[in-house]
């Protein structure tokens, strides 16, 4: 007996049934949130989020020098482009991350304990030439900051639109 052939059939009908199973939409990805507090699971955003992002609905961001925006001018991905902000403002304890052009333009919405140094690393998307905002929450009242990312394909400007 062959000891290759006999592992290659033992693996081919799980991996059969696995592919049909997606194929036909019984196994779906679940929506996937921000691990929230050690231990507990929740379906939907931390409670400190939420309330973060219904008050910014009604906000007016005040424009802001003491958010400083880390991302490339020229970025020749626009997949994957590193950020990094970070903020002088007093006791800041939330990041909101928008780009402008994007199919979905709220990149993601951070809580910062009061512990920790306000500052955000990260990688987002990019659908276009765009602007990024982040926008920091300090004392209640939000800040806004941005910066312009041109966004090529190849090292050519087809993104300048």
């Amino acid at each position: 007996m062959n000891p290759t052939r006999r592992l290659l059939l033992r693996g081919a009908l799980p991996t059969a049934t696995l592919s049909l199973a997606f194929a036909g939409g019984l196994l779906r990805p679940a929506p996937v949130w921000a691990w929230t507090a050690p231990g507990s699971y929740q379906s939907q955003p931390s409670p400190v989020v939420f309330e973060m992002l219904q008050n910014l609905r009604t906000a007016q961001p005040i424009p802001s020098a003491d958010i400083r925006i880390i991302v490339p001018s020229i970025a020749e991905n626009g997949a994957s482009v590193y950020l990094e902000c970070s903020s002088m403002l007093p006791e800041v304890d939330g990041f909101v991350v928008f780009v402008d052009k994007n199919p979905n333009p709220l990149i993601g919405a951070f809580w910062i304990g009061p512990e920790l140094v306000p500052e955000l690393k990260t990688r987002i998307k990019l659908s276009q030439t765009s602007n990024v905002w982040v926008i920091a929450r300090s004392r209640g009242q939000f800040f806004k900051a941005s910066k312009m990312v041109i966004v090529t394909t190849g090292g050519c400007g087809v993104g300048l639109n």
